[in-house]
């Protein structure tokens, strides 16, 4: 029965000192949590900063699902009708109208 070994892992001591080396390999992988009831999710990554240190990033969104349009059947079909009269020139997006509901 063949026996896998496993692979070594690197000790400080045997890193070289490379200052341009990239060593993103020795951070922790990046952990998304989430999103729960509320609609929060956290983002957890690691990262080295300019002097060398590890540093945890945090990051927390709130998710949020959009309401879903019911459209009847009759008006999908008349958006298939081809166009005519002024509206042949008109792109297919240039009368629509958008509201934003976020505060400014």
């Amino acid at each position: 029965m063949a026996h896998l070994s496993e692979p070594a892992k690197l000790r400080w001591g045997e890193l070289e000192e490379d200052d341009g080396e990239d060593l993103d390999f020795l951070l922790p992988p990046r952990q998304v949590i989430g999103p729960d009831e509320n609609g929060i999710k956290r983002v957890i990554e690691y990262k080295f900063d300019d002097d060398g240190n590890k540093v945890k990033i945090t990051t927390t969104t709130r998710t949020r699902k959009l309401a879903n349009a019911r459209v009847s059947k009759r008006a999908i079909e008349r958006r298939s009708w081809p166009k005519f009269g002024d509206a042949v020139q008109e792109d297919v997006g240039a009368r629509l109208t958008m509201v934003s509901t976020e505060e400014i």
